[in-house]
Order: C-alpha cells, then sequence, then structure tokens
C-alpha cells in the first residue's frame, strides 16, 4: 500500500514523536522536517530539513503535520500555512490508541501512543492529545486544545479553544474549561474555569488570569 508524503513543522521532541508515530502507522511517509532557518544540508530523523519559507513557496498541495507541542507556537504556524494556501492537514493517530468509532477528530489533531477516547467525543482542529491521556464519553475540545500526558478528563467535559492540562492533571465528570484556560499539572478540577484563567492544586483552586501571549510549554 503506497503511503502519502508529509511534511512535519518542526525538529523537536513533539516532532520526533510525531515521526515515530508515523513510522509506525501504514498510512503516511515522512518527506521532510520544516524549520524556521536551517543551515543548509541540515538533515532530523534521517531526513532532510527544510527551510519554512522556501517551502512555503514551493507548493500548497503537500500533506503537512505540526509537531510543535505550544499551541500559541502552533497557532501561528498554522495561520502561515493557511495564508500560503495550504489546506492538507491530516489527524495522526497512534496505532496504539484507542478511539471510539464515533468520535469525530479534526484536522492537524494528534493523538500519541496511549490515548483513550471513548464514546460521543469530539476533538477540534490541531488539538494534541499526549501520551497515555484519556478523554471519557461526550467531551468536546475546542481548536488547538492541549491533554498532556497521563491527564485523565471525566465524561461530559468541555474544553476550550487553546485549553491545556498540565501533565498528570485531572478533570472532574461536565466541568468546563474555557477558551485559554489552564490546569497546571497534577490538579484536580472540580470547578468550572474561565476564559484564560489558570488553576492548580488539589482540589484545583484559581491562581490567577493568563498575560495574554503567555506559553505554557
Amino acid at each position: 500500500m503506497s503511503r502519502t508524503p508529509v511534511h512535519i513543522v518542526g525538529c523537536g521532541g513533539h516532532a520526533k514523536v510525531i515521526a515515530s508515530m508515523i513510522a509506525a502507522g501504514g498510512h503516511f511517509e515522512i518527506a521532510s522536517f520544516i524549520d524556521r532557518a536551517p543551515a543548509e544540508g541540515t538533515r532530523f530523523l534521517d531526513r532532510p530539513v527544510v527551510a519554512e519559507e522556501a517551502f512555503l513557496a514551493s507548493g500548497a498541495g503537500e500533506a503537512v503535520v505540526f509537531g510543535l507541542g505550544e499551541w500559541l507556537h502552533r497557532a501561528a504556524a498554522v495561520a502561515r500555512f493557511e495564508s500560503a494556501g495550504f489546506s492538507l492537514f491530516p489527524a495522526i493517530v497512534a496505532p496504539s490508541a484507542i478511539v471510539a468509532p464515533d468520535v469525530t477528530i479534526g484536522e492537524g489533531s494528534v493523538l500519541m501512543p496511549g490515548v483513550c477516547v471513548n464514546a460521543g467525543s469530539e476533538i477540534g482542529d490541531f488539538c494534541v492529545l499526549n501520551t497515555g491521556a484519556i478523554l471519557d464519553h461526550d467531551c468536546v475540545l475546542g481548536r488547538g486544545a492541549g491533554l498532556a500526558p497521563g491527564v485523565t478528563v471525566g465524561g461530559g467535559c468541555s474544553i476550550g479553544s487553546g485549553a491545556y492540562i498540565g501533565i498528570g492533571a485531572s478533570v472532574s465528570h461536565g466541568r468546563t474549561l474555557g477558551d485559554g484556560a489552564v490546569l497546571g499539572g497534577g490538579g484536580f478540577l472540580k470547578e468550572d474555569a474561565g476564559a484564560g484563567e489558570f488553576w492548580a492544586g488539589i482540589p484545583a483552586s484559581f491562581v490567577r488570569n493568563r498575560v495574554p501571549g503567555e506559553t505554557v510549554l
């Protein structure tokens, strides 16, 4: 079976894991990695590293995956590629992920090894469900939402666009995290977190509002 060539934006650890998922699957083949300003002749995981500016000018028909863990960086890269006319952003799902048949997965999203997504859930565009994350039934993840390794989200939760749940944290059933909200690593959220709020602790409590443009990774 022929594999679709795909180009990965980024040359860090996140991109490395995505590359291993692609290699383990049967749908895609890595053609190159893309970086903002690589030195001439640079290679990553035995693939050429192409300068982003040159790639954007080379043709918009190629499939692209964003190997950038931080949503603000990922969002900026998505905007650059969309502005250049690119539109093929396949979702990448690790072979070991368990995903219920009725789950919807948006373009450009990544489900890493050991992820479990249960019935009725909806995953928006360009989300990241990192290693071993659990998303229970009837949850909704907005565009660019991120679950760190080992996160557990109870059924019926709503996770807003660009919201992030830190490593090993848990969210009780039926809770909401607003757009850009953050739950710190190891926390347990049993209340709703408003847009742009940072919560932490067990049980989690409001810490502060996020500064515009503040990264979480």
